[in-house]
């Protein structure tokens, strides 16, 4: 499959861009593998002070690439899935340095998920994110995922974008505090570098102390049950509806089944 995490470092900062642009930069499972594996280089090169996630050419994310769907037969396929990608948002959310989500086009999905776990989002105004999964695919997404989106978003404005799945704009992401700035294409850059600079100032222990805080409380989250829910949702009729329709470009006709 196509599709590659593109690592660049400089002074200190490593950006991660996420590339596949024939599918809006959907994560291959190479490219999760490709990302945790950064995550934890990060964690044990103290050099690195901020880490930068961006998508190329004009999307941010658009989540798993849905081909690997494809290779599902029963709802054990969808816990081992959710079991490798949780590591991979683990590795993210370990990270003991800044994280700034730079997003531009559709951060959607997995990606949604990704710019939900950054310290800092600066949108242009093209952003648009949201997670229409169950008028996609049919499948879920993990509790820890939630509940950070319920933290970055609001319960009742997270709880309306997984109900009727529309994506939010880029204006409405900065109006509730998802998105720290919205900028133009040409402002962006010189405020990220801005930033940047900043943290390069900082205490290194206390900016890592903020970070450990926060994964402290993940961690009590991650302890919930979720494996029953995964195998009834990814072993579902409705599930492999969703998919098939989805590769197909029609909508999918779900029955609860």
């Amino acid at each position: 499959m196509s599709g590659e995490v593109i690592v660049a470092r400089d002074e200190g900062v490593v950006t991660l861009t996420l590339s596949n642009p024939q599918r809006r930069n959907a994560l291959t499972f190479s490219m999760y593998e490709s990302l945790r594996q950064e995550c934890l280089a990060i964690n044990d090169d103290p050099s690195v002070r901020a880490l930068v996630l961006r998508g190329a050419d004009g999307a941010f994310a658009g989540g798993t690439d849905i081909t690997h769907f494809t290779e599902f037969r029963s709802g054990r396929d969808g816990v081992e899935y959710e079991a490798r990608v949780g590591e991979v948002l683990a590795a993210l959310r370990d990270i003991r340095v800044p994280v700034i989500s730079v997003v531009d086009g559709a951060c959607v999905g997995g990606g949604f998920v990704l710019a939900a776990l950054s310290d800092l989002v600066l949108c242009t105004p093209a952003a648009r994110f949201g997670s229409p999964i169950a008028y996609t695919l049919g499948n879920t997404i993990a509790p820890t995922s939630i509940a950070r989106l319920w933290w970055t978003l609001g319960r009742r404005l997270t709880s309306e974008l997984l109900i009727t799945g529309r994506l939010l704009s880029a204006e409405e992401a900065h109006a509730a505090g998802f998105a720290n700035e919205l900028l133009e294409p040409d402002e962006l850059e010189q405020r990220l570098e801005a930033m940047l600079a900043r943290i390069r100032t900082g205490a290194p222990l206390s900016l890592g102390s903020f970070k450990e805080f926060e994964r402290r409380v993940d961690a009590v989250l991650a302890s919930i049950p979720v494996d029953d829910v995964y195998d009834r949702v990814y072993g579902s009729a409705d599930f492999a509806e969703g998919v098939a329709a989805f590769l197909a470009r029609r909508p999918a006709a779900y029955s609860g089944a």
